[in-house]
Order: structure tokens, then sequence, then C-alpha cells
């Protein structure tokens, strides 16, 4: 008995210190979005700007300014995110964030 008690201290103290510490952050946008004021059948005219971090990443600028930055969009119409991952069989790996602006 006080050996199985042992062995459950000790399995449920290891459990507690190789605890993961991914944190994931989310930043509330600061504009306003107001879709009614886009014209969704023309999405296919506008510039698309897609940029992507591994969440396993520690660094990374997944903004909506780097995404337009990095497309050379100034004026945004419609901002998408995403969050993607690869499945092979049953296992998902390849986790990434990622952001989609839409603009002229």
């Amino acid at each position: 008995m006080k050996k199985i008690s042992i062995v459950a201290l000790s399995a449920l103290s290891l459990a507690l210190l190789s605890g993961c510490s991914h944190k994931i952050a989310s930043t509330p946008a600061v504009m306003v979005y107001d879709g009614s004021n886009v014209d969704y059948s023309q999405m296919e005219t506008y510039k698309v700007s897609k940029i992507c971090k591994a969440l396993s990443a520690s660094s990374g600028d997944t903004t909506i300014t780097a995404a337009a930055k990095a497309g050379g969009i100034s004026k945004i119409k419609h901002v998408d995110t995403s969050f993607e991952y690869n499945t092979f069989l049953f296992w998902q790996n390849g986790h990434k964030q990622c952001v989609t602006v839409y603009g002229e």
C-alpha cells in the first residue's frame, strides 16, 4: 500500500513538473469592422495577402498591419483569421495561426 502511494505521488509530481507552457494570446482589434460597406461580389478583384506563424514559434508577426504591408495593401476591405494544420491519418501537426487581408 505504501509503495502504491509513493508511485502515485511520484507520477503526480512528474505530471505537474512537466506541464506544457504553450500560450496563445489574442489581442482585440482596435478598429471597428463594418462589413455592410464591402461589396463581397468583388472579392476576387481585391489584392490578397496571407501571413502565417507556427504556433510552436515564440516569435512572428501575424497582425493585420503586417499582412497589409506584406501585400502592399493600403486600404483594407476584409480580414480573415484562421488556424491551419496538416493531417496524416489520425495525427494533426504543423499548427499555424494565419491572417488573410483583402484590399486595395
